[in-house]
């Protein structure tokens, strides 16, 4: 049966966005782009595939959830691993991600605070200090952030919220490290994350709710800006 004309059993046509972030990817894995360069501008690729440069924000947007791009301010789009096999087919916008991100965590806190016996908050509160250090020292806090977060979730207690964030992770740590404090976070937004850990360490959890919102409002701006 049709409708319109269109044959609703018929494969969806696939977006251009999708076609270009499959190349792209295609291209990774084959050695065109190796590990360490740098892939070519946007201006660049918006002319060598013959699409607007929106299009291309969309699609680079795709490839940096799988985890393979990265985005370094003033420098450019670097190629960081080779795509896993078994890549998503589907898009994976960086923008779903963090939402997605925000639920998960604003759910964790909320079922943390109903766990009063049996949660060992150690982990969480040694991570804060180490993430406190390496601001302190303006070192790298890339893996220290995506560890709190995670340490978060674990103390929900949910099996499954966890399993639901690990199957995230690549991409959760996407959008880590293309966020302006990605790969250095300043104090400004430490002192969030330590407002965020409260809502476990010391039951704070409105507190944290709140600063978990403003934390993905501000990764949501960037990505705004930053992919169209």
């Amino acid at each position: 049966m049709t409708v319109n004309g269109a044959d609703p059993g018929a494969p969806k046509r696939e977006s251009q966005a999708n076609r270009i972030a499959r190349l792209l990817i295609e291209d990774i894995r084959r050695g065109t782009y190796p590990v360490g360069t740098r892939i070519p501008s946007e201006r660049r690729l918006a002319q060598d595939f013959g699409v607007s440069r929106p299009v291309i924000r969309e699609a680079v947007s795709t490839v940096i959830g799988h985890g393979i791009l990265e985005v370094q301010m003033g420098r450019g789009m670097f190629v960081t691993a080779q795509p896993a096999d078994g890549t998503p087919a589907e898009r994976l916008n960086l923008q779903d991600v963090v939402n997605v991100r925000e639920v998960l965590e604003t759910g964790a806190l909320r079922l943390s605070a109903h766990r009063d016996e049996g949660r060992d908050s150690t982990k969480l509160a040694a991570i804060l200090d180490r993430l406190g250090d390496a601001v302190a020292a303006r070192a790298s806090t890339a893996e220290l952030d995506s560890a709190l977060h995670t340490a978060i979730v674990e103390a929900s207690g949910s099996p499954l919220l966890l399993s639901l964030w690990q199957g995230l992770q690549q991409q959760i740590d996407a959008t880590i490290r293309i966020s302006p404090h990605g790969h250095t976070m300043s104090a400004d937004i430490l002192a969030l994350h330590r407002t965020l850990a409260d809502g476990v360490l010391h039951g704070h959890v409105d507190e944290a709710t709140i600063a978990c919102r403003q934390l993905h409002d501000q990764n949501r701006e960037f990505l705004r800006e930053l992919l169209g």
